[in-house]
């Protein structure tokens, strides 16, 4: 028996798994002074987790309105303490937004959108607006980018105020690419959108960006936000994009009829568009009630249409500096499903 332990103390050992990997972001289990406090008068918060936790990057936590100077961030235990270096503003409600910074100390799952809510008076501010953010010319929504509000600016001033100014609130897309904000004061305001590629936290040239929308905030609202790249730093593809009539495979194709409304056809303004993941593989001129595409390979197709307002064939995007929005697009909803050796006919409504 002594023999057969020594012999079998030499196998390899192998380690127990460990069990699952660990995908829950931290939890808040303590909050002091408590979350939508009123009369805020403490020089600390005090924000405590179910485990230990790190900050990812301090400058994602943001707040609104900014406090001078910034507030001291550090941790204690399975503690976040956020203290104030100076007195606030009497009278406001304050936010101060987490964004993804605070992720877990071993699987760096990250706590989502937290933000924190106070006021210095009796009120909390309720106004709250909500939208989508989505590319234009792919109508596919878009995550992580910047949508900020400049309050009570002038919209002939929004060229400067995106390229060096600082918004008012701002807060970043999430994953499905949906934004929301909060406790926000009712008022005039300027909407707007862009996507950040180089984290400078303004826009620059060739990033996609977003016209200025003025809104009114009464109570709760919801806005779309459509980013594109501006005109002059947009690829021109001509009408006849990448369709060429060349010798298909006829064993994987198919055609498509595009019937099209009156209003439509005969204003002879709009070009459409089918395309495979936003690329374009068909461009025609809508001067007629039907078209016909022929030797389409087979697939799943979009159609869109845009109104081509000067007429030079191209779709132009906007200016912001000149406040010239993009022309208008269209979308057909359903997919066009082209078949082996089917003639399909696809209604536009």
């Amino acid at each position: 028996m002594c023999f057969y332990f020594l012999l079998s103390s030499c196998a390899t050992v192998i380690p127990p798994s460990g069990g699952e990997k660990d995908t829950s972001p931290p939890k808040i289990i303590d909050l002091s002074p408590a979350n939508e406090s009123v009369n805020f008068k403490k020089k600390e918060i005090v924000f405590g987790f179910d485990e230990y936790i790190q900050i990812k990057n301090q400058s994602e936590i943001n707040f609104f309105p900014e406090i001078k100077p910034r507030p001291k961030i550090k941790i204690k235990g399975k503690s976040i303490i956020v203290e104030f270096l100076a007195n606030l503003k009497p009278n406001t409600t304050h936010i101060i937004n987490f964004n993804k910074s605070i992720v877990d100390l071993n699987e760096s799952n990250s706590l989502e959108n937290f933000q924190y809510v106070f006021s210095t008076g009796d009120l909390i501010d309720t106004c709250r607006l909500s939208g989508a953010v989505f590319d234009l010319k792919s109508n596919l929504k878009i995550k992580d980018a910047k949508i900020g509000l400049f309050k009570d600016e002038l919209v002939e001033n929004f060229d400067s105020l995106i390229r060096g100014s600082k918004p008012d609130y701002f807060i970043l897309s999430n994953n499905n690419g949906d934004y929301i904000f909060s406790n926000l004061k009712s008022g005039n305001y300027i909407l707007y959108g862009f996507k950040d590629l180089n984290l400078s936290e303004h826009y620059e040239e060739k990033e996609p960006v977003s016209m200025p929308i003025e809104i009114t905030i009464k109570d709760t609202l919801k806005v779309d936000v459509p980013l594109f790249i501006e005109n002059i730093f947009l690829k021109k593809d001509t009408l006849n994009c990448l369709y060429i009539k060349e010798k298909k495979d006829s064993l994987n194709i198919g055609s498509v009829n595009l019937n099209f409304k009156k209003e439509i056809y005969e204003s002879g303004k709009y070009l459409g568009e089918l395309t495979i993941k936003d690329s374009a593989v068909a461009c025609f001129n809508i001067n007629s009630k039907i078209i016909k595409i022929d030797s389409l390979l087979t697939g799943i197709y979009s159609l869109r249409m845009f109104e081509d307002a000067n007429g030079n064939d191209f779709w132009d995007s906007g200016n912001i500096k000149n406040l010239t929005s993009p022309e208008r697009l269209l979308f057909f909803e359903e997919k066009i499903d082209v078949k082996k050796d089917w003639e399909i006919d696809v209604f536009i409504e």
